[in-house]
């Protein structure tokens, strides 16, 4: 474990700002959804960048509910 960098974020601090668990910040890394620097092992993210960050929606994109201005023809029964 490296002393703490300011400026920085660890996953696992990450994961408090965020509310999401530790393998979702990884997945978001691995998306490209949140950049990381490899630090002898350890990630760190910019604290200005994990504020910034947006998660994308929880859930399924397949089941969400379709966009009111765009129906489709299911109305037409």
């Amino acid at each position: 474990m490296i002393t703490k960098l300011p400026g920085y974020y660890t996953v696992e601090e990450a994961c408090g700002v965020l509310d999401r668990s530790h393998g979702m910040i990884c997945r978001y890394i691995r998306q490209g959804l949140l950049k990381a620097i490899d630090l002898g092992g350890q990630l760190l993210l910019e604290q200005g960048e994990v504020h910034e960050f947006q998660p994308p929606p929880r859930g399924n994109p397949n089941f969400r509910k379709q966009d009111e201005s765009n129906p489709k023809a299911d109305n037409d029964l």
